[in-house]
């Protein structure tokens, strides 16, 4: 059964880092590093988000054209299941467990970064705590609630959408959803 688990964020500590230290290779094992505890932490977790994350604690902004290179290759090489989310890389630590997390109040964390699979997770646990059928509308209410959201803005109605197509979840004949 899936189950609801606290969001936490990893602490990376930050560390100052030019550009050319990145594409020199000469901080290639720092990023692994710090890449594999983001995820640990954080797992399962969108390709985007762990950049940002990565990033952020090398006093950088963004990653420009001349240093993504040089995740994506960190990425590729690390030892974590990668699977697809609508065309961006989901990694995941072994021994994951089916859980979504709500983000809290403290932590940024917006609905485009959340796996479309954590999201579905999320609506199966509903599914089997009502233990009925329920309505495309009740659904997305709880959804949102769940999920920590105040309201079912563009981005959350989405994901919702992205998330109530995965298997597992089914739609009744008269438009209810089921497990």
């Amino acid at each position: 059964m899936a189950e609801r688990k606290e969001y936490t964020i990893a602490d990376l500590g930050i560390t100052a880092a030019a550009p050319e230290e990145i594409i020199s290779g000469s901080m290639d094992e720092e990023i692994r590093k710090r890449m594999l505890a983001v995820i640990e932490a954080e797992a399962p977790i969108l390709e985007s988000l762990l950049y940002k994350r990565v990033i952020a604690s090398f006093s950088l902004r963004k990653v420009g054209s001349r240093i993504l290179p040089v995740f994506e290759a960190a990425a590729s090489a690390l030892p974590v299941t990668i699977t697809d989310d609508n065309g961006e890389r989901v990694f995941h630590r072994d021994g994951e467990e089916d859980c979504y997390r709500p983000t809290p109040d403290a932590a940024v964390r917006y609905s485009y970064q959340i796996p479309s699979s954590e999201a579905a997770c999320c609506i199966r646990c509903i599914l089997e705590r009502e233990n009925r059928t329920l309505t495309k509308s009740e659904l997305k209410r709880l959804f949102r609630e769940e999920m920590g959201y105040d309201r079912m803005g563009a981005q959350v109605e989405a994901l919702f959408r992205r998330a109530a197509g995965y298997p597992g979840i089914r739609r009744t004949g008269n438009g209810r959803f089921t497990l």
